[in-house]
């Protein structure tokens, strides 16, 4: 199982927390400091020879991406006080919010293209394709309920949240022995089902000291359709 995917989902992370901090001032990026980097270093390293498609990645990471995202979204709308807002202004706001988040879905594509030459398996590309494809429906989900989720992530806790989110999963990451992460996938039998639940159950529970429940919900949406891609279900039932 490769750490392709973490990134992806680390970089959406992260550009939406530099989106929402503003003014305030950033710390260094949390997902380029994370454990899990280390891994997809390696991997880049193990897969290319040497650094170089590291080392545009993470250029790719602190400067295009989040260039790209301020560039599709408009800041002003992400200032705008909506708690003074009448339901009407509020939804013709989180309307235009979504749909430029549905535009900026693009921005993901540099950072695809640069993590690919550190893949070297199959396994790798599907988990990568997967958690993609499973980006605007995670968009759609934020934006159903007149925006509801998209409010509840604009608040403090949902941000300083996603902060915490990268090392979260580099601790959850820890329950995965080495022949599950190198398994193929249509190979996983229980024992590794069920290394995966204790991932997933070590996420969520992480999430929920948090407090930021809404991210329970996006979370499950990417593990399902990540799920999707072993015979863990298949497995448990025969279980």
């Amino acid at each position: 199982m490769a750490y392709a995917g973490l990134v992806v989902v680390g970089v959406l992370l992260a550009s939406a927390v530099r989106l929402e901090a503003r003014h305030e001032t950033e710390s260094p990026s949390t997902l380029e400091t994370a454990e899990f980097m280390k891994d997809v270093k390696q991997e880049c390293r193990n897969a290319t020879g040497d650094d170089r498609a590291f080392k545009d990645l993470v250029a790719i990471m602190n400067s295009d991406t989040p260039r790209c995202f301020m560039q599709h979204v408009n800041m002003s709308y992400l200032q705008a006080p909506i708690d003074e807002m009448s339901m009407a202004e509020q939804s013709k706001l989180l309307g235009g919010i979504c749909g430029q988040l549905e535009k900026a879905v693009v921005c993901i594509d540099p950072v695809v293209d640069a993590i690919k030459p550190c893949m070297d398996d199959e396994d790798d590309m599907q988990i990568l394709t997967k958690i993609v494809d499973t980006v605007p429906e995670a968009i759609k989900m934020i934006c159903n309920n007149s925006g509801a989720m998209l409010l509840e992530l604009r608040e403090p806790l949902s941000r300083s949240c996603a902060v915490e989110l990268a090392p979260a999963i580099d601790d959850c990451m820890d329950v995965l022995s080495n022949s599950t992460m190198t398994m193929d996938l249509k190979n996983y039998t229980l024992t590794e089902c069920n290394e995966i639940y204790k991932m997933r159950d070590c996420l969520d529970r992480k999430i929920r000291d948090c407090g930021a429940l809404t991210y329970l919900e996006l979370f499950g949406l990417f593990y399902r359709n990540l799920l999707s891609i072993t015979p863990c279900k298949m497995v448990a039932q025969e279980g």
